[in-house]
């Protein structure tokens, strides 16, 4: 059934503590600009702040919103969202159907960006995606399950590649 993303989820668009309350000591809660330390599924945070501003819950999806638009991950713990990122929580609990919901619609989001130097979207950009979804939870959590142990495989195998090649 069709929706907008806005109907099914709800998005924290992320604004940046100043400066001075950043660390790289672990002090205070972990902290995203952007998506320098996006990883396949889950982040690496290297930047803390002791004053969040904007957050996202664990298990929220993160989606980094400017230059490059679109690419997303998992929160493992609760963080603050810098000015880059975004966090999505779909109003059902099922975040991982999510995650993988965004990854197949994240072309058309893609081509709403605007900027002249650097692409970025807005909330209404990213409220307003047109997405199709299974009404059943049920049927969403099969699908996240079956495309979670694909991406547990490719991940295996990356890491048997990486040891065949040292």
């Amino acid at each position: 059934m069709k929706h907008l993303l806005s109907d099914i989820a709800d998005v924290t668009m992320g604004q940046s503590p100043k400066s001075e309350y950043y660390n790289s000591d672990g002090q205070g809660m972990p902290f995203l600009q952007g998506n320098r330390t996006f990883g396949k599924r889950y982040p690496v945070f290297d930047t803390y702040t002791t004053m969040p501003t904007k957050t996202a819950k664990a298990g929220d999806v993160i989606m980094s919103v400017r230059a490059p638009v679109g690419d997303l991950n998992i929160t493992p713990v609760d963080m603050c969202l810098g000015r880059g990122v975004c966090g999505i929580r779909m109003k059902n609990g099922n975040q991982e159907f999510l995650f993988y919901l965004l990854k197949y619609y994240m072309p058309q989001l893609i081509n709403k960006e605007s900027g002249t130097v650097f692409g970025s979207v807005n909330r209404n950009d990213i409220n307003g995606l047109e997405i199709d979804i299974p009404e059943s939870k049920e049927s969403q959590s099969k699908v996240a399950r079956f495309l979670s142990m694909i991406d547990e495989k490719i991940e295996v195998n990356d890491a048997i590649n990486d040891n065949l090649a040292a």
